[in-house]
């Protein structure tokens, strides 16, 4: 016969194993993704609403809708997310992440859903005698200050590289007529003209690109099934159309139509 105190542990441990089985059907349905909103245009903090917003963000949010989960979404520090990743405590970092290697070694990606690098951008009626990165010899190009586009600026032969605080102040000089182009990350770019109409109104952005990068989000290794989920999802938006609008919606033009295979 089971006693008083028996049948409290006995009803505790029902309740708890009912709780915990709530929980886990609970996280089943969510998808729980860590990203550090600090990259516009991918991610980062709207300063009068507080959200995060971004490309990357609604690219996330668009999937879990395809998954059919309920979208988490949580700031955490840059170099803290594939440790969480790996930690079990998120299931996926989206953050701007390029594809390497090193953190292959560590993770799973998902299929890119950008391809960035450096792009030219020079002034309407100019275009046809910069065309690619070889026609920037001895030409004057702006940059913005520290960043890899100064530093492969600077590699071109006998460049004239003026420097910047960021890449609008090189963009506005371009327009004023001081240099022939500016080198800048191609995403930048096409969010400030998106953003700039009279400076996409000026200006061309030229489609040839150096030192490709692409973008997708991390997965632990040992959570292959939802990275192959993720890619189905991501498939599908794709195929939609929503991926689409979405890309539009930043960065002002369609996607490159290697991200839609």
């Amino acid at each position: 016969m089971i006693d008083k105190i028996s049948r409290r542990m006995l009803f505790a441990g029902m309740a708890s194993a009912f709780l915990f089985g709530a929980t886990a059907v609970q996280a089943a349905g969510t998808l729980r993704v860590a990203t550090n909103a600090v990259f516009p245009p991918f991610e980062f903090v709207n300063s009068q609403t507080g959200a995060m917003q971004g490309f990357e963000v609604d690219v996330v949010k668009a999937m879990a809708q395809a998954m059919g989960k309920e979208l988490q979404l949580e700031q955490l520090g840059f170099d803290a997310i594939i440790p969480a990743i790996l930690s079990g405590t998120y299931d996926v970092g989206a953050s701007g992440f390029s594809v390497t290697p090193e953190r292959a070694r560590k993770v799973l990606f998902t299929m890119p859903f950008y391809k960035s690098g450096l792009t030219i951008l020079t002034v309407k009626g100019n275009e046809g005698s910069i065309k690619s990165f070889d026609d920037l010899k001895g030409k004057k190009i702006s940059v913005q200050l520290g960043t890899t586009s100064m530093s492969f600026a600077r590699k071109i032969e006998g460049a004239e590289v003026s420097t910047f605080n960021n890449a609008g102040e090189a963009i506005l000089n371009l327009i004023g007529g001081n240099c022939d182009a500016v080198i800048n990350d191609k995403p930048v770019t096409d969010y400030i003209l998106t953003q700039n109409k009279n400076m996409a109104s000026k200006t061309v952005h030229l489609p040839v690109m150096a030192s490709a990068d692409m973008f997708a989000m991390v997965v632990s290794k040992k959570n292959k099934a939802l990275c192959e989920e993720m890619n189905a999802a991501l498939k599908q938006i794709k195929a939609d159309g929503t991926f689409d609008k979405i890309h539009e919606k930043w960065f002002g033009r369609p996607a490159d139509p290697d991200l839609l295979k």
